[in-house]
């Protein structure tokens, strides 16, 4: 497809701080398509409840590390035992299975809330070794806040990545001709809420560097507007208003200033401008359309798709502009920088693909149908994308290594341009 056609159907048609939002059930929930045979294992007991407890949060632990793509959680019917503490731990019971480390915990009410506390036990010492142990108090409303931080905390100790499972995840929600829906939830869909509601196209959401504002595409005022939404505050500013479309923002690493395309000249090209407004510079010039900014993470270099060799494809330049070198082959676009600045994740032959920056070398990472939209979460573990399943658009997920797969099926609408958020706790 040409980039401008296609750039045409593109733009033409967390916390307590956000609690003026109203919460409201899931939209989409995780359903696991392929699951990694060869992640480690690891046994996440039941969470002795000591009272009454709104949400299973040994399972939510569990769900996490799996979805991680690095862990095969044990099956709760195939647990030899199911101890609260390290020093209830039988050793051998936990290596006869084959499992070498286990969580296990205990969740307290206390006050307006409740006490979570966890051990990650070594099962290869005779008795047990604690590897890591935690205990914290969490708000009542946030219990899976509670899960996700033990996930986080198991997760970093054991492979030495910053742990992602309380971080957020925007996308639009269209439903019918003429219902748009921008919307947050946990990265795992529950806790969705909605930012933004417009009878006119919602599109590319993109998250600032702190996490407390979203960037995004809006026809609200007849024509395609980019805007900065503060999720705390709830107040916009349009930041990019140029004559014609104005789409694919992106926020620089310091959040200082937000990259875009616009095509006030007649062909689609790549600017930047203050995250605040401003005068836009103007950073691409006669050659093709170029649109789909996206930043390296030092802020040096803009990798974008420009149709100027014939077809689209990636580039990248100098983030003031020149420098311009082809990077992703004939046929790609969408591209992102993962956070650690060694891989582009982008779609090429409708897939999403990863491409060595060092070495070169590509991998397919999907195996869906006209995938769109990557977007990494920010330890570079995770894609989350959009694909087409039968006459629906729905979100997937896929591990970075390309091993674990799975949906995220969402009910009565299309989901589109997922953006997952940066780290959102310090």
């Amino acid at each position: 497809m040409k980039l401008k056609s296609r750039l045409t159907s593109i733009i033409g048609v967390f916390t307590l701080a956000f609690s003026h939002f109203a919460l409201a059930d899931s939209d989409v929930v995780i359903s696991v398509d392929e699951g990694v045979s060869m992640a480690q294992p690891i046994a996440v007991v039941p969470f002795k409840a000591n009272g009454g407890v709104p949400a299973d949060v040994g399972q939510i632990v569990a769900d996490d590390l799996r979805n991680s793509g690095k862990f095969t959680p044990v099956e709760r019917a195939k647990l030899p035992a199911q101890p609260g503490s390290a020093a209830e731990v039988n050793s051998q019971q936990w290596t006869d299975i084959g499992v070498d480390t286990i969580v296990v915990g205990q969740v307290t009410p206390t006050g307006g809330g409740y006490n979570v506390a966890y051990q990650l036990v070594d099962t290869l010492s005779n008795p047990a070794a604690v590897l890591a142990q935690g205990s914290f108090n969490v708000p009542a409303a946030q219990i899976r806040q509670g899960a996700h931080t033990v996930s986080d905390q198991v997760f970093e100790k054991i492979t030495q990545i910053r742990g992602a499972f309380r971080t957020k995840i925007a996308y639009v929600v269209q439903r019918g001709v003429s219902s748009y829906e921008l919307r947050v939830s946990d990265y795992d869909g529950y806790n969705a809420f909605t930012v933004a509601k417009s009878k006119e196209p919602l599109m590319s959401p993109e998250w600032s560097p702190e996490g407390g504002k979203l960037a995004y595409v809006t026809f609200e005022n007849k024509k395609a507007q980019v805007v900065v939404h503060d999720l705390r505050s709830g107040s916009r500013r349009v930041v990019a208003a140029l004559k014609g479309h104005n789409g694919a923002p992106a926020f620089s690493p310091d959040g200082s200033r937000i990259a875009f395309a616009s095509n006030q000249d007649g062909e689609l090209n790549i600017y930047v401008v203050g995250a605040g407004g401003g005068s836009p510079s103007k950073l691409t010039a006669n050659a093709g359309n170029n649109t789909e900014p996206s930043w390296s993470p030092d802020g040096s270099t803009i990798y974008f798709t420009s149709d100027r060799a014939g077809s689209p494809q990636v580039y990248r330049m100098s983030s003031s502009g020149g420098g311009v070198s082809p990077m992703g082959g004939s046929g790609s676009y969408n591209a992102k920088v993962s956070s650690d600045g060694k891989n582009l994740i982008m779609i090429a032959g409708d897939k999403v693909v990863k491409r060595d920056l060092a070495s070169g070398g590509t991998e397919v990472l999907s195996s869906t149908f006209l995938d769109e939209s990557p977007s990494i979460s920010p330890n570079g573990i995770m894609v989350i994308y959009s694909s087409t399943k039968g006459t629906s658009k729905v979100l997937q997920l896929v591990s970075a290594d390309g091993r674990f797969k799975a949906n995220l099926p969402g009910a009565g609408g299309q989901f589109k341009f997922p953006a997952w958020s940066p780290y959102l706790t310090k």
